[in-house]
């Protein structure tokens, strides 16, 4: 049995499989076609005024990450 990955942003965490390669992914995201991926948009806001955050770019370029398996690099101090 696989465990998830140990990382988190804010309130959401990456379910992916520890080790995984690429980026992190929280499985709340709901945004039409997939994902925005900030190619055409860096935050989509949903119809109730949610900032999707599951999926890069998180919170934007200034986003900590948290958890046992969050690279020293972008961990909080």
């Amino acid at each position: 049995m696989s465990e998830d990955c140990r990382v988190f942003w804010g309130s959401h965490g990456c379910n992916l499989e520890r080790g995984h390669d690429g980026a992190h992914v929280c499985p709340c995201c709901d945004c039409p076609e997939g994902h925005h991926n900030g190619k055409d948009a860096p935050f989509l806001v949903d119809d109730d005024g949610v900032i999707c955050v599951a999926r890069e770019p998180y919170y934007g370029p200034e986003t900590r990450f948290d958890g046992e398996d969050a690279p020293p690099e972008q961990s909080h101090p």
